[in-house]
């Protein structure tokens, strides 16, 4: 991803889940074409949209629109949030259209980074 290229020192560490919700996704489909070798990044993959059926049960959603599970969405936690009684802090940014809209993505993530 061209934002971790672009700040390789930054310190931090990527959960990369890849569900199964597009008719092209499979796990043999998923992984480092997008991410490359960076150590920081540790790739999962989520066959049945767990992850994604939890952001929407505990009120994430973008846009108003009603969805089973969330997916193309980012979610950043600082480094001191932990997770009480399977809830985590609240996101310091997040938002959708990850593989539409990377400038998006790349508009909130840059001011943490630098």
């Amino acid at each position: 991803m061209q934002i971790l290229r672009k700040y390789p020192n930054a310190k931090l560490h990527v959960f990369a889940v890849w569900e199964n919700a597009l008719v092209t996704d499979s796990r043999g489909a998923w992984s480092k074409y997008m991410f490359g070798d960076d150590p920081r990044v540790t790739s999962i993959w989520d066959g049945t949209n767990q992850v994604g059926q939890w952001y929407v049960q505990h009120g994430y959603g973008f846009g108003g629109i009603d969805l089973t599970f969330i997916y193309d969405a980012y979610f950043a936690y600082g480094s001191k949030d932990v997770w009480k009684d399977d809830t985590p802090t609240s996101p310091i940014v997040d938002g959708s259209e990850i593989i539409t809209h990377t400038d998006g993505l790349q508009q909130k993530f840059a001011p943490l980074l630098g």
